[in-house]
């Protein structure tokens, strides 16, 4: 596919390919490369070169949310709120991919590194070059395994069988892993927190899931709000496959967390002005 001239920042990924046909992959990128969504980064061509594969995306121009998350962004911490309406707009992009178009697209390397993120902090999941076309009248597709330690659903990981309930468990590992901000595998950790899942399974367990929240939040969330996100990524995260939610159930949990935070924030905002209301009142008494 030839590119014309366009005034354009553009993003490129070029890597070397074995095992995969030209004509597979010209088949899949072409079809990746009609798909439109507002959280998708949109892929504007590729060119294949023998063993070689370059994708051409646009440019989103204020990081990605693993450097958001994990300190190599100089803008900030990220607020809770902005790690809500990446995981949503992320979880709609999904949701879209899996259940709006046929064949439905398999992402198959979701993780923090490829959500990018504008400057209204809207997510964009990027980077096809393993996503997989799956067929309605098909359950599953056996592949090689690919994608990234610690985000690879382990079913997929164990036998090659993939569909779209494998992007479902790497989404909820990258939901877990934006409450906390640790990574879903850390060796410099201690025995019992190098995973990410198990390590938050134990502390809810123990009654201690307020403890798990990224310590660098200027404001924390309600504990309601941080319990139900938790919640929302352990379904995510089942390791029975067939027992993760849809990702359309997905945006619709998340939906329903963001709306209990703001009711949250809402009722903190009108305590803390009755209370000032009352200190000013005892003042004037005085």
């Amino acid at each position: 596919m030839c590119l014309p001239y366009i005034n354009l920042e553009l993003r490129f990924d070029i890597w070397v390919c074995r095992g995969q046909a030209e004509k597979e992959f010209r088949v899949e990128v072409e079809a990746i490369g009609h798909v439109r969504h507002k959280n998708l980064v949109r892929l504007l061509g590729y060119c294949v070169e023998g063993i070689h594969r370059m994708l051409v995306y646009e440019y989103v121009n204020n990081g990605n949310l693993e450097q958001w998350l994990h300190g190599m962004n100089q803008h900030g911490v990220l607020s809770w709120e902005n790690r809500m309406k990446i995981l949503l707009g992320t979880a709609k992009a999904l949701a879209y991919l899996h259940e709006a178009i046929d064949p439905k697209v398999v992402h198959r390397d979701i993780k923090s590194s490829n959500i990018l993120i504008d400057d209204e902090f809207n997510s964009k999941v990027s980077d096809f070059g393993l996503a997989k076309l799956l067929n309605s009248d098909k359950s599953h597709i056996n592949t090689r395994v690919m994608g990234t330690y610690g985000y690879v659903a382990p079913e997929y990981a164990n036998s090659g069988m993939l569909n779209e309930k494998s992007d479902i468990y790497s989404f909820g590992v990258v939901l877990l892993e934006c409450a906390t901000a640790r990574d879903p595998v850390d060796y410099s950790k201690p025995a019992d927190e190098v995973n990410l899942i198990e390590w938050l399974k134990m502390m809810v367990t123990s009654k201690r899931a307020e403890e798990v929240v990224d310590p660098n939040l200027n404001v924390k969330p309600p504990k309601r709000a941080l319990k139900r996100t938790i919640l929302v990524g352990f379904k995510c995260v089942d390791p029975d496959a067939d027992k993760r939610p849809k990702m359309s159930h997905v945006v619709q949990m998340l939906e329903a967390v963001q709306n209990a935070y703001h009711e949250d924030q809402s009722k903190l905002s009108q305590v803390g002005s009755q209370q000032s209301l009352e200190e000013t009142s005892n003042s004037a008494d005085a």
